[in-house]
């Protein structure tokens, strides 16, 4: 599973981006813009600096769960909101994370 792992994840980063991703810093966001994702920091700041906005995270599974990021801390990234799961959250475990999708553009 992991061998096939890493082509899929290196052919979405090929397709969804540049080659070279800007480094992102958390404190330089503005409310409204646009969110952004980085190969130069871990998965755990990448989700951090997500807080708020929808995305869709597929786990070592296969399993694809979308919501809205409200927290990350000790390992666990805790989704609210959860698509077509009304009044439901759910907290997941961070290296179970295989990848994560989030619209970037408009």
């Amino acid at each position: 599973m992991k061998k096939t792992l890493l082509p899929v994840l290196l052919l979405t980063l090929i397709l969804s981006g540049p080659f070279a991703a800007p480094k992102f810093s958390p404190a330089a966001e503005t409310p409204g813009a646009a969110p952004q994702l980085s190969v130069d920091i871990p998965l755990t700041e990448n989700l951090t600096a997500l807080k708020g906005k929808t995305i869709t995270v597929t786990l070592s599974s296969g399993q694809a769960i979308s919501g809205v990021v409200k927290d990350v801390k000790n390992g666990l990234l805790h989704l609210e909101k959860l698509s077509q799961k009304d009044f439901f959250d759910a907290v997941l475990v961070v290296d179970k994370i295989s990848a994560v999708e989030v619209r970037v553009r408009q």
